[in-house]
């Protein structure tokens, strides 16, 4: 590590250290002004004797005797006032489980609002009863247990104080009944579900809300304030919980899978097509695994996982140099993720951990893949553990291996070219809280490992990528400020080619013209460090924030993490006002609204070169009609300079500014039709409107339809065209053209839930998009403040005369049959088809849907159907 690296990496700290020193100061100021521990009510649990029988009902022995818990606050829309229903809620418990009644009293039960819909769809217009527990009492993380009128559950899981993560599934039972006097919320949550300290006497914390569907009224004991910062913070105790017994300490999961797809035999048709297919069959088994060897300690373990009733991704056409993000989408990935995730950026898209480069496509599909090849790389198997090593201190871990990939016969007749190798990959992260949560110091590391012995691949892929990242985060004791820091490093080893790869990408550039930074195709290796600081005020109406990044030109973390670019220093800044109870201002009333003025800015940290600096205006309200309006406008100032997304790492060149107008509105969720519209409207440098709209109609309680329709139009004057000359030769010449592109896609859904533990669920998509490129011009003088200095004309008549455009098209759709046969049981069919063409032709300008769905529909079908079986559980 060089001298230099040391005294980056120390100043760093300096400045963490500091701002936190700064805040120390001021929560102690505050910390006599507020005691969150001593303000907050209080519930009482019972031991049940005979347990509860979880049918909706109030009439069990326990429930004559439990203490009642009814001092609910509205915090919807006003903070603070008794409800316009009375809420009542009784805790019991035993060795296996905790027990929760509510009664939601309402006048008028006819017009509770139930809608029937799958397990985890949340709809804020019906009628639910949310059950919040903190078990480790860290006001920090916890769990929500959600039931709505018409008995379908929803629960997440929740960190880092406002988090919730909506992909935790927990096996616990519930049940809803509408009577006289309203209707009846019954929990029973087992301990084995949940995380807690293993003293004889733990104290949860807790808070119930109810949510009022036809008038939109929230409440909640204790009463949860929007003006301040965090959720479980302000969740009051549960106490009475005394001599717990031994909770189950293993949990299966085992599966059967028989999947069935349709592949090419390898044969060209006549006209050049696909050729002839065949039904190709797969019979796997698998599972998970979850031990409990005690409250504090959960280890996770899944073996050949599938993911075949994951929802395929949205079509993406990317055209901006920069790796688009995917969000995750498989079960045991999703589960638990925020334990392990360390956001970068304040933006929260560049990571440390990326879960999608575990099974990720093979690297060398495209080229040596094979029509049979995989689309990702088989998960032999992964682990995750989660410890709470003190009450303030948790660990988190995880680890996986994939198997290696083979696509295509080798030329020389002797196997298959390996397209994927076998890798290996881990994740720690260490976390230790203080100060009742309210302060933090963190530690991860992640470590990417590729067997990379075949030539080609070891030309495509470092051997070896490891990271460590420190942070720190500091809340004053009222919540109102708070302060972040973080400084990771990295370092990547390999060969000599795969080294030079990774400085050629986007996300480093080192060829890039007076760049800064320097290509040296001799180096194994790339080291950097990336180091972040945001300070803020986060509660009451007055919100403001400060943030700065710098992360230098040789960091890289997307072996296993995600990283956009490398080689920025970005500064950010607002100041804003966020009104959480209903008014009005210029004789318009509403319910709640904020609004921002905001500046963000990014610059090279090798050459200091400005990129983006844009001041941004924002504003949203929500009306009494629960209708929400949306508008955010922002320019660019001048002097600019365009790299990655123009010449893919050549010379920056200089841009006009861009404008940006924004509009959104959303209907009322209540309403059996509620529709949706936004509209994205560019100016200046690039031209372009990118209009949505999509509506939701509930056709009955069970059955919903919706359907999304998406036109962009863009006119970009300076779109990457192409590179003339090797890239790292300073006589390498580089091509803009003129982009006009045309995008339609069109996204139908259908949800039928025909019981609470049975739906089906159909998605498809529809994605369009032709282009065509004109004015093909050489960058002369890339930072010429004329236009006819900065461009010549392309001298060859054989490139000029022949453009290049662009007609992707892509339809993808699944349909998934679920039934959840019993708790945390299984049965799933799954249906998906995908079709898809891109050519590199101009064609006409313009798309037309019956031409354009023709061409597509023509083209072979993917088709894959899956049955699975699994079986949950439990000793």
């Amino acid at each position: 590590m060089s001298a230099r690296l040391v005294t980056y990496i120390r100043r760093t700290f300096s400045s963490m250290l500091t701002s936190v020193a700064l805040l120390s100061l001021l929560s102690a100021n505050a910390a006599g002004q507020h005691q969150h521990s001593t303000m907050e009510p209080t519930a009482m649990a019972v031991r049940a004797s005979v347990a509860p029988t979880i049918d909706g009902r109030d009439d069990d022995a326990v429930w004559r005797t439990a203490p009642l818990a009814r001092e609910f606050r509205t915090y919807v829309p006003v903070e603070g006032r008794e409800p316009g229903f009375r809420t009542e809620a009784r805790i019991a418990y035993d060795d296996r489980a905790l027990y929760v009644l509510v009664r939601a009293f309402d006048p008028d039960p006819a017009a509770i609002e139930r809608r029937l819909a799958r397990r985890d769809t949340f709809d804020p217009a019906v009628d639910q009863i949310q059950l919040l527990l903190d078990p480790y009492h860290d006001r920090r993380t916890g769990y929500e247990f959600m039931l709505t009128a018409a008995g379908v559950k929803l629960d997440a899981a929740l960190a880092n104080d406002s988090e919730e993560d909506f992909s935790w599934d927990g096996v616990w039972d519930a049940a809803a009944r509408v009577d006289s006097l309203g209707w009846v919320a019954e929990f029973a949550i087992p301990f084995s579900q949940l995380r807690f300290t293993d003293r004889r006497a733990p104290v949860f914390g807790l808070m119930i809300g109810r949510t009022v569907g036809r008038t939109g009224e929230r409440a909640s004991t204790p009463q949860l304030s929007r003006s301040r910062a965090g959720i479980v913070s302000q969740f009051g105790d549960l106490t009475g919980i005394r001599e717990l017994g031994r909770v189950p300490a293993l949990e299966l999961l085992p599966y059967a899978l028989e999947r069935s797809r349709n592949v090419a035999l390898g044969v060209p048709a006549a006209d050049g097509g696909a050729g002839p297919m065949r039904l190709a069959h797969q019979m796997s088994l698998g599972g998970d695994m979850r031990w409990i060897p005690r409250p504090t300690v959960s280890v996770g373990l899944t073996v050949n996982p599938d993911f075949g009733e994951v929802e395929a991704d949205p079509a993406l056409l990317n055209l901006t140099g920069v790796e688009a993000r995917q969000n995750e989408r498989r079960p045991f990935f999703m589960e638990g993720a925020s334990l392990l995730a360390r956001p970068l950026a304040s933006n929260g898209i560049d990571q440390l951990f990326y879960s999608r480069r575990i099974g990720r496509r093979p690297i060398l599909a495209d080229a040596f893949g094979a029509p049979d090849s995989p689309n990702e790389s088989t998960i032999l198997g992964a682990a995750r553990v989660t410890a709470r090593l003190t009450p303030g201190t948790s660990l988190a871990a995880l680890s996986a291996v994939s198997a290696p990939e083979r696509g295509a016969l080798r030329a020389d007749g002797v196997g298959r070219y390996l397209i994927e190798p076998s890798s290996r990959f881990g994740v720690v992260s260490l976390q230790h809280d203080f100060r009742d949560g309210r302060s933090g110091l963190g530690l991860m590391l992640t470590h990417a490992r590729h067997e990379v012995t075949d030539t080609l691949l070891a030309a495509m892929l470092p051997s070896s990528a490891d990271a460590i990242a420190l942070s720190t985060r500091h809340q004053t004791a009222d919540g109102a400020y708070q302060a972040s820091a973080l400084v990771a490093t990295s370092r990547v080893r390999g060969g000599t080619r795969a080294i030079e790869r990774l400085q050629l990408s986007p996300v480093h550039a080192f060829q890039q013209p007076g760049g800064g930074s320097h290509f040296d195709s001799t180096r194994t290796g790339l080291n950097g460090v990336d180091a972040s600081v945001v300070l803020g005020k986060v509660s009451g109406v007055l919100r403001y924030d400060a943030s700065y990044r710098r992360t230098s030109p040789g960091f890289d973390v997307n072996e296993l993490g995600f990283l956009q670019r490398a080689d920025l220093q970005t500064v950010n800044g607002s100041v804003g006002a966020k009104l959480t109870s209903p008014g009005s201002f210029a004789g318009l009333s509403y319910r709640s609204a904020e609004a921002l003025a905001s500046f963000s800015g990014s610059w090279s940290t090798a050459t200091g070169r400005p990129e983006d600096r844009s001041p941004l205006l924002h504003a949203l309200v929500e009306l009494p009609s629960l209708v929400v309006l949306h508008v955010m406008g922002s320019t660019q100032l001048s002097d600019n300079y365009c790299t990655i997304a123009c010449t893919r790492g050549g010379p920056a060149l200089l841009l006009p500014p861009t404008h940006v107008l924004y509009l959104e509105a959303t209907g009322d969720p209540r309403r059996t039709v509620v529709p949706h519209a936004q509209l994205t409207r560019n100016g200046g440098g690039r031209h372009g409107v990118d209009a949505e709209a999509d509506a939701s109609w509930r056709i009955r309680s069970n059955l919903k339809l919706s359907l999304a329709a998406n036109v962009a139009n863009g006119d970009d004057p300076a779109a990457s065209y192409d590179r003339f000359g090797d890239v790292r030769s300073d006589t390498a010449r580089y091509a803009v053209a003129r982009l006009r592109s045309y995008t339609r896609s069109l996204t139908p859904r259908v949800d039928y839930t025909v019981s609470r533990t049975l739906s089906l669920q159909w998605y498809a998509q529809a994605f369009v998009s032709r282009g065509t490129y004109d004015d093909l011009r050489l960058i002369a003088n890339p930072g010429a403040r004329d236009e006819s200095e900065r461009f010549e004309p392309v001298a060859d008549t054989s490139i000029s005369a022949h453009p290049r455009g662009l007609d992707f098209k892509q339809f993808r759709s699944n349909a998934v049959l679920r039934w959840e046969y019993r708790p945390g049981s299984s049965f799933i069919v799954v249906w998906s088809q995908g079709r898809d063409l891109d050519e590199a032709t101009p064609g006409t300008i313009g798309v037309w849907p019956g031409r354009e769905l023709r061409d597509l529909f023509t083209q072979l079908p993917h088709n894959t159907i899956a049955v699975k079986l699994s079986y949950w559980l439990a000793r």
